[in-house]
C-alpha cells in the first residue's frame, strides 16, 4: 500500500485559474493524496472553483500572514501522514507525479527528501539550467537542485528540522532564500537526500512580467540569496559557503557579459539588479546577525 502524503499549496495575490490548475493536477494523481491542503494567504479570501470545493480530499486553511514560510510553518499538517510533498501555486504536477515519487520511495528506503525538477509550461524547457544537468544533492555545490516549488520530504525530517526559518521567503524578512536555507540546514544536518529528475512540476516562466517588475524581483531575490551568506557564513562560519558567495558573484557578471554581446538590455538590467541585491542582502545580514 502507498504510504500517505499531503500536498502543501501556498497562495497570495496569485491568478485564480493559476491556483486551481495546480489543485486540479494535485487532486488527479494516480496514488490520491490524503489532503491537498490549500493555504489562503490572502484578504479577502480566494474565490475557488466549486467543482474544486466539492472535493473531499481539499483543504483549505486560512493563515493571516504574508510571510510564506511563516504560513507554511502555522498551517495544520494531519498528524498520520508520512510524507509532505511542496507545490507552488503557480506550478503544477506533471500526472506521474505519484508513481514517481511512491516508486522511489521504495527503492531508495534511506532517503527523507526527493528534489524534483521544474519544467517551464510555456516551452518545456528546465527552469533552470541546474535542473537539465542534475548531480548529487548530498554535494553542497547541488544542494540548489531543491527548490521551494517541487521537492517532498518525510514528515518526520520536517519536524526534526524544525520547519523553514521564517525570515526567508516570499514576505518575510529577507524577501526570498527559504529553500536554500533549507536545504542547507538538510546538508549541515546530513539528512540523506536525492535529486529526480523524472519528479516534475510545471511552472510559468522565471520573470513572468514586464522589465520593471523582473528587475525588481531580481533585486529582491538577491537580497535573501546575500542574507543567506551572511546567515551561513559569517554566522555560522560554514566556510563551505564560500562556493556560494563566488558562484552568486560570477554567474550575474557572466549573464550581463552575455547580455552585452546580444545587445539585451532585459539581461543586462536584471543581472546588474540580482548583483547589487545580492551585495546589499550580504550587508545587511551581516549587520542583522551581528546584532
Amino acid at each position: 500500500m502507498p504510504m500517505k502524503y499531503v500536498v502543501i499549496t501556498n497562495t497570495f495575490r496569485r491568478e485564480p485559474n493559476l491556483v486551481a490548475r495546480s489543485l486540479k493536477a494535485s487532486l488527479n494523481q494516480e496514488f490520491r493524496p490524503e489532503k491537498v491542503i490549500l493555504i489562503d494567504q490572502n484578504k479577502p479570501a480566494l474565490e475557488i472553483d466549486h467543482t474544486l470545493l466539492n472535493n473531499p480530499r481539499l483543504e483549505i486553511q486560512h493563515v493571516d500572514a504574508k510571510g510564506v514560510s511563516v504560513a507554511r510553518n502555522r498551517a495544520s499538517y494531519p498528524t498520520d501522514i508520512d510524507w509532505i510533498v511542496f507545490c507552488d501555486d503557480d506550478g503544477y504536477m506533471d500526472k506521474n507525479y505519484s508513481k514517481v515519487l511512491f516508486n522511489s520511495i521504495k527503492a531508495f528506503p534511506e532517503i527523507r527528501i526527493f528534489a524534483g525538477s521544474i519544467i517551464r509550461d510555456d516551452n518545456l524547457g528546465y527552469y533552470s539550467p541546474r535542473h537539465r544537468i542534475g548531480g548529487d544533492i548530498n554535494k553542497f555545490r547541488n544542494t540548489k537542485l531543491l527548490m521551494g516549488s517541487n521537492f517532498a520530504i518525510h514528515s518526520k525530517t520536517f519536524s526534526e528540522l524544525d520547519k523553514f526559518d521564517e525570515l526567508f521567503g516570499t514576505g518575510s524578512h529577507w524577501g526570498s532564500g527559504e529553500e536554500s536555507d533549507f536545504a542547507w540546514k538538510a546538508f549541515f544536518s546530513k539528512v540523506q537526500m536525492r535529486y529526480l529528475q523524472n519528479l516534475i512540476v510545471y511552472h510559468v516562466k522565471p520573470y513572468n512580467g514586464d522589465l520593471k517588475h523582473s528587475i525588481h524581483k531580481a533585486y529582491n531575490y538577491g537580497i535573501g540569496k546575500g542574507a543567506l551568506i551572511s546567515k551561513w557564513l559569517l554566522k555560522r562560519k560554514k566556510l563551505i559557503v564560500i562556493y556560494e558567495l563566488v558562484e552568486m558573484t560570477l554567474v550575474p557578471i557572466i549573464k550581463c557579459l552575455k547580455g552585452l554581446l546580444r545587445l539585451n538590455k532585459a539581461e543586462i538590467l536584471i543581472s546588474l539588479s540580482s548583483l547589487k541585491g545580492r551585495y546589499i542582502g550580504i550587508i545587511k545580514g551581516y549587520k542583522f546577525y551581528r546584532s
